[in-house]
Formats: C-alpha cells, sequence, structure tokens
C-alpha cells in the first residue's frame, strides 16, 4: 500500500521511527519540510522514516480530500515489525489511526499538538477557536481569506502559504478535509492506553487550545503531557530541547521491549 508513497530516509540503521507529517492538500507540506529538525537523530543511531501523505510533497494526490482513516493503512505497513510512530497536527490522527490497525506495532507514540480539537469541544480556549474556525467556514470569504484565518487560529507559519495561489488551494481542501468524530478520537485513546503503548503528548505552548487538548490527549490516552516551547505549530523546529525529549523517550521505550529469543 505504500508503492506511491514518496518516503526521505535519515539512517540506515536502529530502532525504526516513523515521522508523519499534518497539513492538507494545497500547502507546500511534505515529510522533511514539517521534520527537517529530526534528521540530526539520525546520527544519534535512529533510523528515521519520514513519508509524504498522498496529495503532498512528491506523492501524488490520491483523488480524495485528506483523511486520516484513508491513510492509516499505509502508515501501519511503514512501521514493518515495529517502530517507534510520530505524528504531527492531522499527522496526529493519522498515526492514531495507524496505531489502531496495529497497535502490536508501535512500540512508542508521539503526538505534537494533534489535531484533536474536537473531542476537547468542552475546554475554553478550544471552544474559542472552534468558534472562529466555524465561522471562517460559514462567513461567504474566499479561499484564501479563510486559509488566512485558519492558519492564524492554528500557529502555522508563512512558510506552508507564501502565495495567494497556495491559499486559495489550501482553503479550499480545508473544507474538504474528512475528521475523524469525536468518538473515534476518544476511542482511538483510549486504545492506546489498553495496549500499554507508551504516549508523550508534545505541545509548543504558544496555543491555549493546543495545550487543552494535548492535556486532555494524554489523560485519555494514558501518557504524559510535555511542552517544548517554540513560537508556533512546530514543537519539532526546537531541535535540540526536542531531539533530547524524544529520544529518551524512545530509549526508555526500546529498554521496555523483551529482548527477542536466539
Amino acid at each position: 500500500m505504500t508503492q506511491n508513497i514518496h518516503i526521505t530516509r535519515w539512517g540506515s540503521a536502529g530502532p525504526r521511527v516513523v515521522l508523519v507529517h499534518g497539513g492538507t492538500q494545497g500547502t507546500s507540506a511534505a515529510g522533511h519540510a514539517n521534520f527537517r529538525a529530526q534528521e540530526a537523530l539520525a546520527a544519534q543511531g535512529w533510523q528515521i522514516i519520514v513519508p509524504d501523505r498522498p496529495g503532498h510533497g512528491a506523492s501524488p494526490a490520491p483523488g480524495r480530500p485528506d483523511d486520516a482513516e484513508a491513510d492509516g493503512p499505509w502508515v501501519a505497513d511503514l512501521l514493518e515489525d515495529g517502530a517507534h510512530l510520530v505524528g504531527h497536527s492531522f499527522g496526529g490522527l493519522v498515526a492514531l489511526a495507524a496505531t489502531a490497525r496495529r497497535p502490536e506495532a508501535v512500540r512508542s507514540l508521539v503526538l505534537i499538538e494533534p489535531a484533536l480539537l474536537k473531542m476537547a469541544a468542552g475546554k475554553p480556549a478550544v471552544r474559542k477557536v472552534l468558534l472562529r474556525m466555524a465561522a471562517a467556514f460559514i462567513l461567504p470569504w474566499s479561499n484564501a481569506t479563510r486559509a488566512r484565518k485558519v492558519m492564524d487560529l492554528l500557529g502555522i507559519p508563512d512558510e506552508f502559504a507564501l502565495t495567494k495561489a497556495d491559499l486559495s488551494s489550501l482553503g479550499a481542501s480545508l473544507k474538504q478535509c474528512r475528521l475523524p468524530s469525536k468518538a473515534l478520537m476518544t476511542g482511538w485513546l483510549e486504545s492506546v492506553r489498553k495496549a500499554g503503548i507508551p504516549l508523550l503528548v508534545i505541545s509548543s505552548g504558544s496555543n491555549a487550545a493546543f495545550m487543552e487538548t494535548d492535556e486532555l490527549a494524554a489523560e485519555v490516552g494514558g501518557g504524559t503531557h510535555a511542552i517544548c516551547p517554540a513560537p508556533n505549530h512546530f514543537p519539532q523546529w526546537n531541535e535540540e530541547m526536542f531531539n533530547a525529549m524524544v529520544g529518551d523517550f524512545w530509549t526508555a521505550a526500546e529498554a521496555r521491549i523483551p529482548p527477542r529469543a536466539a
């Protein structure tokens, strides 16, 4: 199922790590751009696998909107016989869908400001953001204006939509993006807890809505919530701190894995 997926690889040995980027079709978002600061982890003994999701980067368009449930199977295939899985933003939903499909293959799960706002809709800051996002889709704005509003609300840097054409394309894809139900989001996280998968949820600390969402996600999933300070939606760009944080987390998760029989 991964034959049409473009993959960037950093490192050829060590425990396998799969990094799933966020964004919706129509932006310049791709795996290597979202996770460029994590290439350094290859020199620390990790085998880093960075796919471009369908319709992003060098992967061809899938002929459908962005859909976490549809992306889950091919990400699950990338886990092979076991890997540490990381998902950022919408990629966090994809990572959860893959984990639900093959929990036994997930050595640990890291979610970076995952797109779980719907699940935390009762939280004050989340409610405010969701109401503003709803207005962006209801009011008769252009696709470009809609995209700009959403980017500002979520803290997405301008580099992912530099031109008006980029913004228009992003605004159109945002309208079509398929998000799982609140019940499914909650169920995915509960299954992580039941499976005993080590879970780390990372926030930038710059967005109150993501802070509330990430705290709830860690609680439901039986994991830990941590802050890696960043001025936007990309705490993974705080290279030194983020890489140390996830490296320590993966090392601890590796220590829990029973040795294979000779």
